[in-house]
C-alpha cells in the first residue's frame, strides 16, 4: 500500500491500480448517476491576498445559479489531479498541486441534472479545495460561455455572511471554513511567537474567532431558492 496526502487529504493507493475509465454517452452516463454517488473536487479560487474570490454563475444543472470553479474525480485521481485539470480546462491556467489546499468537505443531493430522465437529480461528495491567483493570473481569468453566464470577485466574508436566500447555503459555508483556515493559519504563526501576555492574547483572539466561525455552519432548512423552484 502506497500512502501520500495531496492537498492535506490522505490518499492511499493499494496494490498496482490501474485506471480503465472510458467516455460515457449521456444515456448511460445517466443510468450511472442513478446508482452511484459521485465524487467532486470545487475550486475557491481567490485573489492573491485571499481576500477575494471568484465565483461563476452556472446556466445548467444540478446548480444554475452562483457556484464554484469544479468538476468531477476520475478513478485514480488524487484531489490536486482533478483541481489542476479545472484550472486549465475552466480558467486557462496552469497552477501546481503545491499551491491547492483542502478547505472541507461536503455531501450534496440535487433534485435535477442534466441528463434524461432530468428529474431524477444526482448526488455529490464535494471535496472543497482553494487556491491563490497572482494578479496576472486574474486579469487573464475567462469562464466557459457554455457553462457560465458571468463571473464575479466578491469579498469572501460578504458571500460567507450573506442573506441565506442569496447563495447556496454550501457555497456559503465553504466561505465561512475558508476564513476558518485562514484563522488557524494565524493560530500557528502566532503559536511561535515568544510567550507572554500579549502573544497569549492573540492567541485567545484568534481561537475565539475561529469558534465563532465555527458556530455558524448551516442546519435545519435554508431560505435558499434554486432557478428551477428546487429548495435546499
Amino acid at each position: 500500500m502506497a500512502a501520500m496526502t495531496s492537498v492535506g487529504v490522505p490518499h492511499f493507493v493499494t496494490g498496482a491500480f490501474v485506471p480503465h475509465r472510458k467516455f460515457l454517452a449521456d444515456k448511460e452516463y445517466g443510468e450511472a448517476l442513478d446508482s452511484i454517488v459521485k465524487g467532486c473536487t470545487d475550486l475557491l479560487v481567490t485573489s492573491a491576498d485571499g481576500s477575494r474570490v471568484l465565483l461563476g454563475k452556472r446556466n445548467v444543472h444540478p446548480q444554475p445559479d452562483w457556484w464554484f470553479i469544479g468538476g468531477r474525480m476520475m478513478p485514480g485521481d488524487t484531489p490536486a489531479t482533478p483541481s489542476a485539470r479545472i484550472l486549465k480546462r475552466e480558467l486557462g491556467l496552469e497552477v501546481g498541486p503545491e499551491r491547492i489546499r483542502f478547505v472541507c468537505a461536503t455531501t450534496l443531493v440535487w433534485a435535477m441534472r442534466v441528463q434524461d430522465p432530468a428529474t431524477n437529480g444526482t448526488c455529490d461528495v464535494q471535496l472543497v479545495l482553494t487556491t491563490r491567483l497572482s494578479a496576472d493570473e486574474a486579469g487573464r481569468v475567462k469562464l466557459d460561455a457554455q457553462e457560465y453566464t458571468t463571473s464575479e470577485w466578491l469579498p469572501v466574508e460578504a458571500v460567507a455572511n450573506a442573506a441565506e436566500s442569496k447563495y447556496h447555503p454550501a457555497l456559503r459555508n465553504a466561505c465561512r471554513e475558508l476564513l476558518v483556515c485562514g484563522a488557524e493559519e494565524r493560530l500557528r504563526t502566532a503559536a511561535q511567537l515568544s510567550p507572554s501576555a500579549e502573544a497569549d492574547a492573540t492567541l485567545a483572539a484568534i481561537a475565539r474567532e475561529m469558534v465563532t466561525l465555527q458556530q455558524k455552519s448551516p442546519a435545519g432548512r435554508s431560505a435558499y431558492v434554486l432557478k428551477s423552484g428546487a429548495r435546499i
